[in-house]
């Protein structure tokens, strides 16, 4: 009985962990348009790659962002737009993966 508990304790784990990764892809499919696959394009030749900053960097500038406190070369309602019905969660979960990267 126990390797039975095990197995599915294990199966359950590894159902978890890919529904994480596909929920991470959902999370960054919005930015990918102007940040690139992994966070590598400079956007408009002004905004530098998404990937270069951590996780705390990320989560506080996405932050800022929602709450429309900043607008970087003008992009600040773009952003704002991107991430309006992210939760915290959404959002310390997108850093957390973006730095992945």
């Amino acid at each position: 009985m126990f390797s039975k508990s095990f197995s599915l304790l294990a199966l359950l784990g590894l159902l978890q962990s890919n529904l994480l990764s596909a929920s991470n892809e959902v999370l960054y499919n919005s930015c990918r348009f102007c940040h690139g696959e992994k966070g590598e394009v400079t956007y408009l030749g002004k905004v530098e790659p998404i990937k270069r900053l951590d996780k705390t960097a990320l989560a506080t500038l996405l932050q800022s962002y929602k709450k429309g406190e900043i607008d970087q070369i003008g992009l600040g309602k773009l952003m704002q737009a991107q991430i309006a019905n992210f939760s915290d969660a959404d959002i310390e979960q997108l850093s957390a993966y973006i730095a992945s990267f």
